[in-house]
Order: structure tokens, then sequence, then C-alpha cells
């Protein structure tokens, strides 16, 4: 079966089987209910015929007397479609419809009883006779076959509307078989799903494996176990990592503001330690914005909003004097759903790639939507590279020999506030949008 018509789900490949088999089921019925009813009808036609003809011999070797020498027909005794030939193939008596005369005179001289087919649906038995006198001839009786084929044809119609019905039911009634019967299936992996992301200590406990569905139950419940020792162990190891890094952060961050406080001559030398500071005190938020979702991906307080247009400032300084940044944001009055500190580590990497890769500009645009908030991140340089296009958001995907782990940090956040970043190819650049939902 072509692609195209492959139904995606599994319920529509179960409907479109069901509905193949009980078609090519009524075509053989009809198939066969046609050579039935073509039977049939010959059958009826030669048995009419045959009934017929013998009436007619019967009448005819009544009336001729014995030790005649020609065969004698009453005048009345012949009813319309019927001829009586000597043994010579000579008309004795009878009439017959016009297109069917030459087909007649040819059976004159049968020495068995044969049936022909004649123009015009007209079907012909020709008997050979012996009279009791002695006397041969032949009778040849005509059938007209149209009603044989009108009640073939009707039948063959009911057949077919009868099939229609059939199949439509058999689609109708698998759809709603398959759709009960799915319906839990999909419920339950909805809810596998949800679970693995809200509530790791929830499982379906269907009882013992009795039945397909209970089966089912069982081996999700297997699946979520292990997603929550996954999920667990991560969280874990996030946090002792974040453990570890925060005290050489603190450290780091504490001595370069002391060092501040005690006075530094060298302009250089006191803005680098600055910079430091502002680092470290970037990295310590990035860190603490990690841990808070790696805890718990959804974790996201509904009271937290923002707008995109309040973070160009947070934003500003990690853009290079060299390059231009282009607001347009304020052209979005909605707030998104999201705290200021998630939406700013979601969008933070994006802006940081643009500016990695931009000659001279990077736009910032952002659009309100029904239901979501768009930001656009634009920049005008050598665009997304095809080989790590799928890949970019891998952990270690770069294409300018980064760490790779910015973007892949960005995509989890957003997800985590319910949204995701998507690469778009412009005609010249890049393009990263970014999609969170509205407050």
């Amino acid at each position: 079966m072509s692609s195209w018509l492959r139904p995606r789900t599994f319920r529509g490949r179960i409907v479109l089987s069901t509905v193949a088999l009980v078609a090519t089921v009524m075509v053989v019925v009809a198939v066969l209910v046609e050579l039935l009813l073509d039977y049939t009808a010959r059958h009826d036609a030669d048995q009419s015929l045959g009934d017929r003809a013998e009436s007619v011999v019967s009448v005819v070797d009544a009336s001729s007397p014995d030790r005649s020498t020609s065969l004698v027909v009453p005048p009345d005794a012949l009813e319309p479609g019927v001829r009586v030939y000597d043994a010579d193939g000579t008309l004795v008596a009878g009439t017959i419809e016009k297109r069917a005369r030459d087909a007649a005179d040819d059976l004159a001289r049968v020495t068995t009883p044969t049936t022909v087919t004649a123009p015009g649906e007209l079907r012909l038995l020709a008997r050979p006779f012996t009279t009791t006198s002695g006397e041969h001839g032949v009778v040849v009786v005509s059938q007209l076959t149209e009603p044989y084929a009108r009640s073939e044809t009707t039948a063959l119609l009911a057949v077919g509307g009868m099939g229609l019905l059939v199949v439509l039911l058999a689609a109708l009634v698998a759809l709603r078989v398959t759709s009960q019967a799915l319906a839990p299936v999909t419920q339950m992996a909805e809810r596998a799903e949800d679970w693995s992301e809200h509530d790791l200590g929830q499982r379906f406990d269907l009882g013992p494996a009795d039945d397909e569905l209970a089966r089912l139950g069982e081996t999700l419940d297997h699946l979520l176990d292990r997603v929550a020792m996954a999920i667990r162990s991560e969280q874990r190891l996030t946090s002792e990592l974040a453990h570890e890094l925060r005290t050489p952060l603190t450290a780091i961050q504490g001595s370069a503001d002391l060092a501040l406080m005690r006075g530094v001559d060298d302009d250089q030398t006191r803005a680098d330690l600055v910079e430091v500071s502002r680092a470290a005190r970037s990295m310590a938020e990035v860190i603490s914005t990690l841990v808070e979702v790696a805890r718990d991906p959804a974790a996201t307080d509904a009271s937290a909003t923002c707008r995109v247009s309040d973070l160009v400032e947070a934003l500003r300084p990690s853009v290079p004097a060299s390059l231009d940044l282009v607001d347009e944001t304020g052209a979005s009055t909605a707030r998104v759903a999201g705290s200021r500190t998630l939406v700013l580590r979601a969008l933070a990497p994006v802006l940081d790639n643009a500016v990695a890769h931009a000659r001279s500009r990077v736009v910032l645009r952002a659009t309100d939507l029904p239901h979501a908030v768009v930001v656009a991140v634009v920049d005008d340089g050598p665009g997304v590279d095809e080989r790590i296009r799928d890949h970019l958001f891998d952990v270690g995907a770069s294409g300018s020999g980064g760490t790779g782990l910015g973007l892949g940090i960005a995509q989890r956040v957003a997800r985590s506030l319910g949204g995701e970043i998507l690469v778009e190819a412009p005609e010249r650049g890049a393009s990263f949008v970014l999609r969170l939902p509205r407050a």
C-alpha cells in the first residue's frame, strides 16, 4: 500500500483493513450471486422452452392421423413464437419474431435438442420429434430473456447496495470497537507521560496481568519505575554538582568583591574584577535555575509572570558594543507565564548564540499570539550549518567549537515553562524562535 494511503494511527489501520476485507468479501459474494443468477435465469428459460415444445409436440402428435404422409398442425394450437418444420426443414405452421426467423430456419433440421441465443435477447430451443404415425419434424420455440435479465440486474443492484451498506456498517463498527478498545490505552499513555513529569509515585496498579490491558499496565508501571529512578538520579547528580560548584563560585565572587572594596588603582584591573564578579553571580543564578528545573521540570510559579520587553535591559550587557542590538519587543504587551529568572535563562543562551555568529546586528522581536508569546532572535551571520540543524539542541552540538551546552539548557528551561525553541531558516543569517505560553 502506498505511504500516502496508509493511515498514521493504529486505529485507522484496523478500520482500513476491516473495510478492505469486508469489501473483498462482498465483491466475491456479488460475483457468485451474478453467476448463480445467470445460471438460474438460463435454466428457467430452458425449462420454459422445453415445456412449451413438449406441449406443441403432444398437440401435433394427437392431430396427425395414422398412416398420414404429412404433419397436421391445428391453426389455433400454436401460440406466437412457435414454428413447426417437417423432416425436409420446410415450415409447416407457426410464427416467430422477425429478428429470430433466420436462426429458426437454421435449426429446422437438427437431430438433437439444441438451444441458441438469437439477436434481441431471444433464446431459441429446437426439439426434433417423431409422431405416432412416423412423421418427423422439428419444433422451434422462442423465449424473450429480457425479463430474466431485468430481474438479474435488479438483484445485482440490490446486492451492490447491500454490500455498500455492509461495508459502511463494518467501518462504523470497527471504528467504534477500536475506539472503545484503544481509549484506555491512549488514556494510560497520557497519564504515564503526565506522571513521569509531575508525579513520579503514581502507578496504574491494574492488578494481576490476566488480560492485555492489565499486562500493558504492568509494563507501563515498570517503565515508570525506571523513569522515576533515572529522574531521581539526575536530580541527585545535579544537586551534588550544584553544591560542589557553588562553593568555589562564592569564593571567586567574594574575592572579587573584596578586592573591589579595598580599592584598585588600575582601571583595567578594576574592570576585570567587575566582570569576574558579574560572571560569577550570573553563573550562580544559572546553577540555581538548573537545580530548580532538575528538581521538578514543571516547577513554575503560576503567579510569576513577566514581559519580554522588561528583559531587554538584563540581556543588553551580553551584547558587545561592536554589534547593534535592535529591540523590537515593545509591540508585545502580553505577560509570559513564567518567572523572570527562568525566561531569562531560556532566552540568554539563544541571544549569546546570535551574538557569537552575527556580523553587525542582532534583532530581538516579540509577537503576541492568542495563547502564546513568540520571541524571535535574528542575526545576520552565516546561518545554521545544515549538518547540525536537526541536532542543534543536543548536548555537545556546536557549529563554532563551543561546549554545545547553552542551547540545550535553554531548550530544557523553555520546555519546563511549557514552551519550545525552534530554528527557522531565513534568506540570510539565522532565526531562533522561543515560543512561551501567555499568562
